[in-house]
């Protein structure tokens, strides 16, 4: 009987092992393939594919420990670094990254914007195409991010102040829909050097006293841009500068933590018993994640070794998040490095076809439209011998053109059409230009505002007497 108990206890032992043991080693691809989609995306960047590109790289852990504690029904008000919390979440795939980097108006390919928000700005709908609620209490939601720095912190506040709401306001409490009685949590995250602006101090000044379930995450790689923190905060440290905001016995206020970006198995720690007061006691936390590494400094206008010493960036390479988890997987004996190489190769080739395939299907729809532009001007320069040479040279140059952007097939169709006037022989390239034109309003100027049922321009009108 002893030997069988034993043997049942050792069995569930090596199961709860094998499931750790995969559950990180999950979380180490997850890195790496976040970390390949920014060096790619930099590169596609700099190459000319994209105009712009700003990536989370450096961020991986820290994003990681942080996903694991985000529920059904909790919110993010984020930034434009949180990539790897959003792949950890399942709210977004390497493709959709690429896809918004290029701009994709394809909502089925990148449904955060369409492409019209700058790459790694994240969003999920709360509502459905009529306007109504969706079960956000069932659903993992994202506030639309924001460019301008520390915007996102009013907006959190305001999430985690519904929640608390929903808790205790008994009228409230038949919108199961919304909310599982004020379980969610409200995640910020916002840059070190952002926390100098006015909205965060007034956020996190509010939800001391207003004790709202709010958990922000302070991303501190030691510069804002490339100035370093002890420029802009106050003792270099934004967690001893709110000190004296922290919850004691007998106060409200809010709980602050100390951790390192590289340090998994500490984040991991932390981060649960943060949120769990959170989300229990609605006491707000405040994570000062330190020791957080760029490797391609802050976007792609810019290169972080004009700024940082050799010194900084030897120990941005010797304490990279990605390596310190590798070497404590391995001093943990979960895996081999052997194993975890093997990992990063895959997730290299994933990314690199994650990146293919955006490019692909982004790049096809208009190589259609030259295709058709082509056929059309030819057509009107066989009709038109005395502008066949100028038409032809409209061709030639579409056609060179391997990266060609919709504007470019609009501008060769406006073009041809100046040399043929009202010649008959145009009727179809105006024809198709006119279709052309109102394709892209319905790509780039629709929903500017709600269209729906519930627009407030469908609001009857009520005559003055």
């Amino acid at each position: 009987m002893e030997n069988t108990q034993s043997a049942t206890i050792t069995d569930e032992a090596k199961l709860s092992f094998d499931r750790f043991r995969a559950e990180v080693l999950k979380d180490y691809e997850i890195a790496c393939i976040s970390r390949e989609t920014s060096l790619l995306g930099r590169k596609e960047v700099l190459s000319g594919k994209a105009k712009f590109g700003i990536f989370g790289d450096g961020k991986e852990i820290a994003q990681i420990a942080m996903a694991k504690f985000f529920q059904n029904g909790d919110f993010r008000s984020g930034y434009y670094r949180d990539q790897t919390f959003m792949l950890a979440a399942e709210l977004t795939t390497a493709e959709q990254i690429f896809a918004q980097l290029y701009a994709d108006p394809n909502l089925s390919r990148e449904p955060f914007s369409g492409g019209r928000q700058m790459n790694c700005h994240f969003a999920t709908p709360f509502v459905d195409e009529n306007g109504e609620w969706l079960d956000l209490a069932d659903l993992k939601n994202i506030s639309s991010d924001i460019a301008p720095t520390a915007g996102q912190m009013p907006r959190a506040l305001g999430l985690a102040f519904a929640s608390k709401s929903f808790r205790n306001i008994e009228q409230l409490h038949a919108f199961k829909s919304l909310s599982n009685n004020g379980e969610e949590v409200c995640f910020a995250t916002i840059g070190d050097a952002s926390t100098s602006e006015g909205h965060f101090w007034e956020t996190i000044n509010a939800a001391g006293v207003l004790q709202v379930p709010l958990a922000v995450f302070v991303w501190d790689d030691g510069y804002g841009i490339s100035v370093p923190k002890k420029y802009q905060t106050t003792k270099a440290s934004i967690s001893d500068a709110l000190s004296g905001m922290e919850k004691k016995a007998d106060t409200n206020g809010i709980n602050i933590y100390k951790v390192k970006g590289w340090d998994y198995a500490g984040m991991c720690e932390t981060f649960e018993e943060g949120i769990r007061l959170a989300r229990e006691n609605h006491t707000p936390v405040l994570f000062h994640v330190e020791e957080i590494t760029q490797p391609q400094g802050h976007s792609t206008s810019g290169s972080h070794e004009r700024y940082k010493s050799s010194d900084r960036l030897d120990w941005e390479r010797e304490w990279d998040g990605i390596r310190k988890m590798k070497e404590w997987i391995i001093a943990n004996t979960l895996a081999e490095e052997n194993e975890l190489d093997e990992i990063a190769d895959k997730a290299k080739l994933h990314v690199k076809e994650s990146k293919a395939s955006a490019w692909t299907n982004y790049l096809n729809p208009i190589k259609e439209q030259v295709t058709r532009a082509v056929d059309l001007i030819n057509t009107m320069a066989n009709g038109l011998p005395q502008h066949s040479a100028a038409l032809q040279k409209l061709i030639k140059e579409l056609l060179a053109n391997r990266e060609p952007l919709r504007r470019d097939v609009i501008k060769s169709l406006h073009d041809a059409l100046a040399f043929a006037g009202n010649a008959d022989i145009a009727f179809w390239t105006k024809d198709y230009l006119n279709d052309l034109q109102k394709e892209n309003s319905t790509l780039y100027n629709s929903k500017l505002y709600n269209d729906g049922a519930k627009s407030a321009l469908k609001v009857a009108t009520v005559n003055a007497e």
